[in-house]
């Protein structure tokens, strides 16, 4: 099982995403925010694509290599399935693992794991 991460930003439809995707189960968690001068510019959200955006639904994160770890909140947990996400990541050709990192701390600067 790969979890192929990739970055995307959409002038389009206002907004930009880091995407987490199982390539078997294309189970998906994404992390999304309005581009600048958007209504919710200075917030993130996650979702898994079809679901409903939960907004400040991490409460920390680390990397670890190739590893990414999000720790939910309580909301957060119910949608996912556990409060502790753990993935490790395959880049996509597009953008490297350093960048997609750079992306996520930019997201979440105020919630990094020790």
């Amino acid at each position: 099982m790969a979890i192929i991460a990739s970055y995307e930003r959409h002038p389009d439809l206002g907004c930009e995403a880091v995407v987490f995707l199982d390539d078997e189960s294309d189970a998906c968690f994404q992390l999304q925010r309005d581009l600048p001068g958007g209504p919710r510019a200075g917030e993130y959200c996650i979702t898994t694509g079809a679901s409903a955006p939960i907004y400040d639904g991490i409460t920390n994160w680390r990397r670890v290599d190739n590893r990414f770890e999000f720790a939910l909140t309580p909301r957060a947990a119910r949608l996912f399935g556990d409060e502790l996400l753990s993935f490790q990541v395959v880049a996509s050709d597009d953008v490297s693992i350093d960048e997609l990192a750079g992306h996520v701390d930019r997201f979440l600067a105020a919630n990094r794991l020790p």
